[in-house]
């Protein structure tokens, strides 16, 4: 089925070229690749203004942005978290808010554990000593690293991701604890052998702690000065979740008091801005926002992306809402 009139989309993402070509057909497109510039302020409000629908990869969707658009009717993210829309906003203006779940899971629990594993075995480090020309010989005490077999690993943030990484995880000999809001079901926990620990009692017990909860106003500085102080000195934090999650400065102060071991970080509370002084300590592993990168997950997202927009122009209904619009 086509749409006689077609709506106005802008597209603030990626997209290959036969899907961009699918969408023309019913629908008057305006794109912008984000390979290389997200877009903001006044250049993002000039391409959305009279748009009725926006397909979005990252750029901000606040309330100033909704407002001057007096046409819009959907933002479809290119994405599981939402956090970059005021979806509150959107739901009074009447606005469809979708995302992409579950297609970008294994590429985020395959990332998890390269990052619990990077950091645990000082990949990056070796890797600069060998490439530096510092590799001249394989010394017994070079480049001792963490083992996993036996030690907890703490899961902030047990929902389909994060039970995806406990499957990834329970090979590699690790016990899954976890925290959430709410318990899973006895089911679930049986099937990982996990247990559900309060925040603390997770931080207390566990080596390898990975967060991969929502950034939502509950979760935002869930992890400051305070919980460093209950972690293992010889703890490894990995966040591949939201950079607010974690009070950058307070990271910062941890590792060089020594309050833990170290971290490896795929996002950062200022992104795409950080504290250099991450990138200048041996036991941290930076990542650039990659959690989602691998060729089946980035199409996958994007081609649900138009999916949502083309049911809800086409159907009237979506795929994948966020919020509930009468």
């Amino acid at each position: 089925m086509e749409i006689k009139n077609k709506p106005k989309i802008f597209i603030h993402s990626w997209l290959p070229d036969a899907l961009l070509s699918r969408l023309e057909k019913n629908f008057d497109i305006d794109h912008h690749d984000t390979s290389e510039v997200i877009l903001s302020g006044k250049k993002l409000l000039d391409k959305v203004t009279d748009v009725e629908g926006i397909l979005a990869l990252s750029p901000i969707i606040d309330k100033a942005l909704i407002q001057s658009c007096s046409n819009l009717k959907i933002v479809s993210n290119v994405g599981v978290g939402f956090d970059n829309i005021d979806v509150n906003f959107c739901t009074q203006m009447g606005i469809q808010v979708t995302n992409t779940p579950g297609i970008l899971n294994d590429a985020v629990a395959d990332m998890s554990m390269a990052l619990l594993l990077a950091i645990a075995r000082r990949v990056p480090e070796g890797d600069r000593i060998v490439r530096s020309g510092g590799f001249k010989a394989n010394f017994y005490r070079l480049l001792w690293g963490a083992d996993l077999k036996g030690e907890n690993l703490g899961i902030i943030g047990m929902g389909s991701i994060g039970q995806d990484v406990a499957k990834r995880a329970l090979p590699f000999g690790l016990n899954i604890k976890y925290h959430n809001r709410n318990r899973l079901s006895k089911d679930i926990e049986s099937n990982f052998n996990a247990e559900w620990m309060s925040l603390i009692d997770l931080l207390k017990s566990c080596r390898y702690i990975v967060i991969l909860c929502p950034l939502t106003k509950e979760t935002k500085h869930l992890i400051t000065i305070k919980e460093f102080k209950n972690m293992k000195k010889n703890s490894f934090l990995i966040n591949i979740a939201r950079g607010p999650i974690v009070k950058e400065s307070d990271l910062i102060m941890a590792l060089e008091n020594k309050l833990i071991s170290g971290c490896a970080l795929d996002v950062y509370e200022f992104e795409p801005n950080y504290d250099i002084k991450l990138a200048k300590m041996d036991n941290v592993v930076l990542s650039p926002h990659a959690g989602s990168a691998s060729v089946k997950s980035r199409t996958g997202m994007v081609e649900l992306a138009a999916k949502n927009i083309e049911k809800f122009f086409i159907d009237k209904k979506t795929l994948n809402p966020v919020n509930t619009i009468i």
